[in-house]
């Protein structure tokens, strides 16, 4: 299973640009309002969403590739512990039914957002240090 960025992958002669995205990306990219830690970090936030598909991976991907807390392939911000994001990530997929390995489209994301969205909010939202860039506070 691929857990970091790469190449677009070459399907015969067409190339596919996927996403690799974790659970809890699944949810959060859909609250992304162009900010973040560094220009490198919102560029390739901004290349992440342009993709055509999202393959669901475990742990770091390819968000989490130009983020500074990423170190020796684990989350180590002083706000997260690597083991609350892959509870995060496991929630995400449960609540969207999808799993590790699915290649879904940004439109059928967007599709289930609505039905677990209230959710997703009380059980990780209110107390996220991101919540004031995502709901405008």
């Amino acid at each position: 299973m691929k857990t970091m960025p790469i190449n677009p992958i070459e399907t015969g002669s067409k190339k596919e640009r996927k996403a690799l995205l974790r659970g809890h990306h699944l949810i959060c990219l859909n609250f992304f309002r162009g900010e973040g830690y560094s220009k490198e970090f919102i560029e390739n936030l901004y290349a992440v969403i342009k993709k055509e598909k999202i393959e669901i991976v475990t742990g770091a991907d390819e968000v989490c590739g130009k983020c500074p807390y990423l170190k020796e392939g684990k989350c180590r911000s002083s706000d997260y512990t690597d083991e609350k994001i892959h509870l995060q990530d496991q929630e995400a997929l449960r609540l969207l039914g999808f799993k590790p390995g699915m290649i879904v489209s940004w439109k059928m994301l967007a599709s289930k957002l609505p039905e677990i969205i209230d959710e997703w909010k009380s059980e990780f939202c209110f107390a996220c240090g991101y919540r004031k860039v995502c709901f405008n506070l």
